[in-house]
């Protein structure tokens, strides 16, 4: 007897944006960490992308004004938001190895998209400077144009929804807890990126399972 055709693992990809497919988090949390230390708040870099990553610094302005003692600037939102786009207008890179990935499982024929808690123009931002907006053409998805963000599942439901996909059929690429959180809670596979995250986390937070190179992605998601 023909053997029958094997079933592929999943029939779509959701991508986080953020760490995921553009090495953003450095050049956004620098940005940040020079604001908050002009407000008074001494806080390095790293401390910075420890607070923050994975969060919407719109949501965190209490904690913020709990740290420098004194109102927020009713303005500091706008201003971080100017000064992020032209820090990443001015140097924002792909993911080193992710382009190679996605040719990979375009020319496989998965289905694909993005799905992030950022605003649609900062991905149109950071990923046409990266030379991989085209790939993701009428597949983006933002957190921001859901009724909840993540960790709620909104944004990969929508996305879910949209490509025609049953969401336990779908895998997400996430480098965060919060966005674990949100891939588990949409009922999907979540798989945790950890090149510049603590692979650990990633595992408590439940992913099912985490690598650190993209070079690895095609083999894990379409095998």
């Amino acid at each position: 007897m023909p053997l029958m055709p094997r079933m592929p693992r999943f029939d779509m990809i959701a991508f986080d944006c953020d760490g995921v497919l553009v090495d953003s988090e450095p050049v956004t949390c620098g940005v940040l960490a020079d604001m908050l230390n002009e407000l008074g708040w001494q806080i390095s870099l790293r401390e910075t992308m420890h607070a923050f990553v994975g969060r919407l610094v719109r949501d965190e302005t209490e904690m913020i004004a709990a740290n420098i003692r004194k109102p927020m600037p009713v303005d500091f939102y706008q201003q971080f938001v100017e000064r992020r786009n032209a820090a990443l207008q001015a140097g924002i890179e792909a993911v080193r190895g992710v382009k190679s990935a996605i040719e990979q499982i375009a020319a496989a024929s998965m289905p694909f998209c993005v799905a992030s808690g950022a605003d649609r123009a900062k991905m149109h931002l950071t990923l046409g400077q990266t030379g991989l907006l085209p790939w993701f053409d009428g597949k983006i998805f933002s957190g921001m144009e859901v009724a909840r963000t993540k960790p709620a599942p909104d944004v990969y439901l929508l996305a879910a929804q949209t490509m025609g996909m049953a969401p336990r059929r779908c895998v997400v690429i996430e480098d965060t807890p919060t966005g674990i959180a949100a891939g588990l809670a949409a009922g999907m596979t979540v798989f945790g990126y950890a090149e510049h995250s603590d692979p650990q986390l990633l595992l408590n937070a439940g992913a099912s399972r985490v690598f650190s190179d993209m070079a690895e992605l095609p083999q894990l998601v379409l095998a």
